[in-house]
């Protein structure tokens, strides 16, 4: 044994050679090598070795021992002795050396060595670095694994002290000194000091906490070791020995190498339970990792992508030695986004590093030096998991220009956003998680995959999350940390992974954008996103061709300009020329796109560059309305179910939802009206606003109305004002229109938007706006919208009132009443009470529509609501026979007549149609009311004796005083119809001569004599006789006198035959009416007797009389002066 002894410590001494003065005998007590020596049977460590690892020394071999010892965790109580610790160290030092290292290596994996790192061995470059050195930074090219785990224990060694690491010593020796990072102090508990020869990587750990201060060669060689240790938890001394409980706690399971172990604590590294050490050597880590990628383990599972994408290449110059984890992240992310293929476990590698990245503000040194100063002031305390970089967020979107971010914080910003690509996975923002995921988790989102959860979340703030799975889904808190991201992602067009994938063809072919996701990741310049994004809305939807824009990316563009809508943050186009604006108009508006619509509120008092920039907004949201966030969260149901043919055209789509507003009656649909009725008003105040208007009737504009000034740019209304008084005139007189069909509806689209606008306070040229002073004396009462105030206005009490006490209101207020009563579509009221009536009997018409209901008005058993559109009807019957001009169907039914026989008569006060019975019903020699008149006229007076005595103005106006007096108690209100009764009373006064005014009686004859031409306008009559009619009169045409002559014909006959074949009811009324006839026909008198009668009968008796007796007198007058003049002549003449 002792031979054998001796023959080892010969064979050590010649291969540790260099070592020799160092080398002591052994068993002496003195030093000795320890490759000669086993340290697991040294006196002075066998015992400490039992004690620490706890095995008896024959069970260990002496790296294993020395594995043990570095890596046990110990108090300062069970530390080695200096002895020990002096001998291990040499045993450190020795096999880390060329021929100590090639001593445990076996002759395999010294074969192997040579083979795969043959330039190891080459003497020239060991004079540039040591065998194990170079053994060590070539550990990825061996494949066999007990070679491959030799050099992996051999690196736990060398990593626990600085000065066994080769050149590391030499080029860091200066850092070392300056930051004080050479073997650490460790105080006693008896407050002494003494050097702990194994440093455990303190001096690294201090060197890499300080990377961006050392000096360039330090820091090289400092990210290599980073590089080395990067697959192994128990090469980084520091990590290891700090997260050593850490591991058992949350890693457990996880077996060493390859980065394992280290990526399990990352994921850990937030949790509570996590020691502070290990999480701090963590970031001290991940830090490292992004100074050069090779530190930070993607290399493992992305190596390939590197290579194929050329990551390192198209990343790196020649001034970084060292490529930053950053570009390699960007690299590879723009690959993903342009189709290539990349692994599941490389993209799991870069969701972890983009997830790090936005939790922990201090791993990028840019971004922690360039927003030193806000961090400080307005971030401090935030933290890490994320909380600083949202501060930061919020800072940069700050109204106040003091707390706003500096120009080089924001581009550090803005790149860190870049690298951590929110949109194509929600989850790698810490705080948006933490936010938005109870929101996620009880929404339709839930299902989404993570590069849609964004997408999805972003469009609950702009859906109805009153109604549905999504109903109450979305929090403050959440709605918060979306706008903030938001911020950004819309001003760097790519950003939206979604857009990006669905629009960058769309891009490239119309606005010069590149395909390429990240083009330049050392330059990287966000500015064009927000001009890319206008540029691909611009053309949707070009004026007067087809959208240019693919299908797919349309749809897209108009959601995401939606959502963008909700806040002006979002449109930096918009928020930064308006900042100022938006202090002086806005300020007090916070809500969700309070903000847009304030700015278009006030659109004609904005700054230039502000007013430019909404106007270019508005026009656009104009021709794709949808991109309205409140118009299609509030809208979206009525969209889908009655507008959904108009989806191709979506500016018809506006025009769809503003004819519906009349059915807009409940509570849910107050917020769809508001929305509508803001664009509406858009639509009013500028020509671009309104883009069918402008362009169908551009040169109508041009060729007939005032464009103002130097042509600049005017309201739509005034306008319209223009143009409708054109259609008007042309309607009224019957010529040639001269506004053409496109144009005509354009104009009636506005106008319907004008009279809808019941809030003066609104569009200040509306009808609304001149009257407002008289609504309030007028219509005090009365809730504006659905065509309420102007109904109450239209009144003919009221427009009697206006006539006299407010001219202009009285001229405005006519003005739409002809607009309203030519076309039906713009009579809201009707509308919004006849929908279901227009619907069943009138679909798609709009001229003349009073007449088509009229004639559907006794189809009640199939659908015809008498009570709710007859009432409606009938007002608008009153209002149409008030005066010609509002009454389309008189002119059109009488034109030829109204020229022939009432040519002098001026329109108003119903005139035209008094004139037009007085012909009806005593037509001149040979002349008569041409039949398409006759019928009208007939129509008029039947529905003045069924429903309304009102429909008969003519007759009303003459003989109101005498219904107020007589015939109150019939109906006062004449809300429902009086069936004639009115009339019957009138006819009542008449035949007792108790009618008050002489109008009054010429119309109550002519309205008797009128029967004698129709039973229908006798509906009294008609019906007591109806069954007789059948009976007797069967087979006779109506019209012209033919009924009521064929029942008179047989009352004659009963009267000669004394028969009764009348109906008790027919006969005691038919003698009735013979009396009343008789008694409007006795205006032909012929004799004195006749002309007393008369004139004692008459209520005007005592007029008459006066009358007479001042004729006598004149005639008594006058003989007394000519007879004396008479007999003067006689006597002349006798003489």
């Amino acid at each position: 044994m002792r031979i054998l002894s001796i023959f080892r410590l010969f064979f050590n001494l010649i291969c540790v050679g260099g070592f020799l003065d160092t080398v002591l005998a052994v068993g002496d007590g003195e030093e000795g090598n320890t490759l000669t020596s086993k340290l697991v049977t040294n006196p002075k460590c066998q015992a400490q070795i039992a004690r620490i690892c706890g095995k008896k020394s024959e069970h260990y071999e002496d790296l294993d021992a020395l594995e043990c010892i570095l890596n046990e965790k110990r108090d300062e109580a069970d530390e080695l002795s200096d002895e020990c610790n002096h001998q291990m160290w040499l045993y450190r030092k020795s096999i880390t050396e060329s021929d100590g290292f090639l001593q445990l290596t076996t002759k395999e994996c010294k074969d192997h060595f040579k083979h795969q790192a043959s330039s190891c061995f080459d003497q020239k470059e060991q004079l540039e670095t040591s065998l194990v050195d170079c053994i060590v930074g070539n550990k990825e090219h061996f494949n066999i694994s007990r070679c491959r785990t030799l050099v992996t224990r051999l690196e736990s060694v060398i990593f626990g002290d600085y000065e066994l690491m080769g050149r590391f010593a030499e080029k860091c020796l200066n850092d070392i000194t300056k930051f004080k990072c050479g073997r650490n102090e460790v105080a006693k508990k008896d407050s002494s000091s003494n050097k702990l020869p194994h440093s455990q990587g303190k001096t690294i750990e201090c060197l890499s906490d300080k990377v961006q201060q050392l000096d360039d060669q330090c820091a090289v060689e400092i990210l290599r070791i980073a590089e080395l240790q990067v697959d192994d938890f128990h090469l980084d001394r520091a990590l290891f020995f700090a997260c050593r409980e850490d591991r058992e706690k949350f890693c457990a399971r996880v077996s060493a190498g390859n980065g394992r172990v280290y990526k399990c604590l990352v994921k850990h590294k937030l949790e509570t339970e996590m020691s502070s050490e290990c999480r701090e050597q963590i970031f001290r880590r991940q830090r490292l990792g992004w100074h050069d990628f090779r530190a930070s383990g993607i290399v493992g599972t992305c190596k390939t992508e590197i290579r194929k994408y050329r990551c390192r290449r198209e990343t790196s110059s020649t001034s970084d030695k060292h490529v930053r984890l950053s570009q390699i992240l960007l690299c590879l992310e723009n690959a993903a986004h342009t189709g290539h293929e990349i692994n599941r476990e490389c993209l799991y590698e870069i969701k972890q590093h983009r997830r790090a990245l936005l939790e922990d503000y201090t791993l990028t040194p840019e971004l922690l030096s360039a927003c030193i100063s806000e961090q400080t002031n307005y971030c401090a305390g935030k933290g890490v998991n994320g909380n600083t970089i949202h501060c930061l967020m919020a800072l940069a979107q700050s109204r106040d220009m003091d707390m706003r971010i500096k120009p080089q914080c924001r581009a550090a910003l803005e790149n860190i956003i870049k690298i951590g690509d929110i949109s194509s996975d929600w989850s790698v923002d810490p705080v948006l998680e933490q936010k938005c995921l109870p929101v996620k988790e009880k929404s339709s989102c839930a299902t989404a995959p993570p590069n849609r959860v964004l997408d999805c979340l972003m469009n609950l703030l702009v859906s109805d999350t009153n109604q549905g799975p999504d109903a109450n889904a979305m929090t403050e808190d959440c709605e918060t940390t979306l706008l903030q991201i938001q911020y950004f992602i819309s001003r760097d067009f790519p950003l939206d992974s979604v857009l990006f994938e669905t629009c960058k063809d769309d891009a490239k072919k119309l606005c010069g954008a590149t395909t390429a996701w990240s083009p330049d990741p050392d330059n990287y310049e966000p500015s064009r996103g927000p001009l890319i994004m206008s540029c691909l809305f611009r053309n949707i939807d070009i004026e007067g061709g087809t959208s240019q824009v693919s299908r797919p990316c349309a749809d897209k563009v108009r959601e995401i300009m939606r959502r963008r809508a909700i806040s002006v943050r979002l449109m930096p186009e918009i928020e930064e020329p308006c900042l100022t604006n938006l202090a002086d108009f806005c300020s007090e508006k916070t809500r969700p796109g309070d903000e847009l619509n304030c700015l278009q509120d006030h659109i004609m008092e904005l700054s230039p560059n502000c007013k430019i920039a909404v106007s270019n907004f508005t026009e656009m949201e104009m021709r794709n309305p949808t991109i309205n966030p409140y118009l299609y969260k509030y809208c979206r149901q009525i969209i889908d179910n009655k507008c959904s043919e108009d989806k191709s055209e979506d500016s018809d789509l506006l025009q769809c939802l503003i004819e519906l507003k009349p059915e807009m009656k409940k509570s849910d649909d107050k917020k769809c009206r508001a929305s509508v009725e803001h664009l509406q008003l858009l639509r009013l105040k500028d020509i671009y606003f309104s883009p069918k208007f402008k362009s169908q009737c551009h040169e109508h504009v041009v060729r007939n109305c005032q464009y103002g000034d130097n042509g600049r740019r005017v309201s739509a209304g005034s306008l319209v004002a223009c143009l409708s008084e054109i259609i008007r005139n042309d309607t009224l007189m019957e010529s040639t229109p001269r506004i053409s069909k496109g144009c005509r509806k354009q104009v009636r689209n506005l106008l319907l938007s004008k009279i809808q606008l019941e809030n003066g306070q609104l569009d200040q040229n509306s009808v609304y706006a001149v009257c407002r002073e008289s609504v309030k004396e007028l219509c005090p009462h009365v809730v504006p919208g659905g065509g309420r105030i102007l109904e109450c206005m239209s009144q003919s009490k009221n427009r009697d009132w206006l006539r006299k006490g407010d001219e202009n209101c009285y001229k405005a207020l006519f003005k739409i009443q002809q607009d309203v009563n030519n076309d039906g579509s713009l009579d809201i009221h009707l509308q919004r009470d006849c929908s279901t009536e227009i619907k069943l009997f009138c679909p798609g018409r709009t001229d003349d529509l009073v007449s088509c209901l009229l004639k559907a008005s006794n189809q009640v058993d199939k659908g015809f609501n008498a009570e709710r559109c007859g009432r409606t009807l009938r007002m608008r019957q009153i209002e149409q026979n008030s005066d010609a001009r509002l009454n389309p169907r008189l002119r059109k039914a009488c034109r030829s007549d109204i020229s022939r026989f009432c040519p002098n008569v001026q329109y108003g006060e119903g005139r035209v149609l008094k004139c037009l019975k007085k012909v009806y019903v005593s037509p001149p020699k040979s002349m008569a009311l041409s039949p398409t008149c006759k019928e009208h006229i007939t129509g008029v007076m039947e529905g003045a004796a069924q429903r309304d005595v009102r429909i008969d103005n003519a007759l009303y106006v003459a003989c109101k005083e005498d219904i107020d007096r007589s015939c109150q108690g019939i109906d006062p209100g004449f809300e429902d119809g009086d069936g004639g009764k009115i009339e019957e009373c009138l006819k009542s006064l008449f035949h007792n001569r108790t009618l008050k005014f002489v109008s009054c009686q010429e119309q109550v004859k002519q309205m008797i004599q009128s029967t004698l031409i129709d039973i229908h306008v006798d509906p009294i009559l008609n019906k007591a006789c109806s069954l007789d009619l059948i009976k007797r009169c069967d087979g006779v045409p109506p019209g012209d006198g033919r009924l009521i002559g064929c029942l008179l014909a047989v009352l004659e006959d009963d009267k000669v035959k004394k028969t009764s074949r009348l109906s008790r009811e027919c006969h005691d009324l038919l003698l009735l009416r013979t009396e009343l006839f008789q008694q409007a026909g006795s205006s032909k008198l012929e004799s004195i007797q006749d002309i007393v009668h008369e004139v004692q009968k008459s209520p005007h008796k005592n007029y008459f009389l006066t009358v007479a007796m001042t004729i006598v007198g004149l005639i008594f007058i006058f003989g007394l002066f000519c007879g004396r003049a008479t007999r003067r002549r006689a006597e002349f003449k006798d003489k």
